[in-house]
């Protein structure tokens, strides 16, 4: 009976892992009414099944690397820490400035609290930002091109020709990944593309990402963190984020 137990209690924890992209121990432990060290097992067996990697305080789903999971999906994982992440961000921004979201669960945290602001004028290539700042007090621009289904996101040449005629005070990106790379990364070649212009055309730009994106290795990279006047995000991953990210960008932790 016990093997059994255990057996359903790793299968629902893969699930759960495959699903969110990451797990807590602790959370997990609360979860399945067990011990902290029983999660520490079951995840040291998902390890050796390729199923999970370990990380600081929880474990990373494998598949992350390597399947881009739809906004929605993602917008679930870390939903705390992404709306502290935008509360800080949004401290960034000065009145009546020109700004640029990237499309992203994490700007997205950002684009809810802008609903509240007015006076900005404010660009993105997400069809998801777009609506849901179309009834606040500031001007919405978007732009034309092809859509991606996983990110709700414009790219292609339309929207980069469009996106190289302007100039913003500031661009706000996202991540899929900085593991192993020189900065952050997408796993779209499109969106890659879109986002090295997005920082060619931004006076500063700010990545917003949860510290778990360094712990995933993504294909396709944007810039160096050079590039990068701010970064914004948490302590959980345990990194030493200014030995990785070097003194030329600013790092603000929640």
């Amino acid at each position: 009976m016990k093997k059994t137990l255990t057996a359903e209690r790793r299968n629902e924890l893969a699930k759960i892992l495959l699903t969110n992209g990451s797990v807590k121990v602790r959370e997990l432990a609360e979860l399945f009414h067990v011990s902290t060290e029983t999660i520490r097992k079951d995840i040291i067996y998902l390890d050796k099944e390729g199923i999970a990697k370990k990380s600081h305080g929880g474990a990373m789903a494998v598949s992350n690397n390597i399947i881009e999971r739809p906004v929605s999906e993602k917008e679930l994982v870390n939903a705390d820490i992404k709306a502290k992440i935008a509360e800080k961000a949004l401290s960034l921004i000065t009145p009546s400035s020109t700004i640029l979201l990237d499309t992203g669960s994490t700007t997205y945290a950002l684009a809810k609290l802008l609903t509240l602001e007015k006076g900005l004028t404010i660009f993105t290539n997400s069809l998801k930002i777009a609506a849901l700042l179309t009834e606040s007090d500031n001007d919405i621009f978007t732009f034309g091109g092809a859509v991606r289904r996983s990110s709700h996101g414009i790219v292609g040449h339309w929207a980069t020709n469009e996106l190289n005629s302007i100039t913003v005070n500031m661009a706000f990106l996202g991540t899929d990944g900085a593991k192993g790379s020189e900065g952050p990364c997408s796993s779209s070649f499109s969106e890659a593309e879109f986002k090295k212009n997005c920082v060619k055309r931004s006076n500063q730009t700010v990545v917003l990402t949860d510290s778990t994106k360094f712990e995933i290795t993504s294909i396709y990279n944007v810039c160096s963190w050079s590039d990068i006047s701010y970064l914004v995000t948490d302590r959980e991953s345990g990194l030493e984020l200014g030995q990785i990210i070097g003194e030329e960008t600013e790092i603000l932790y929640v």
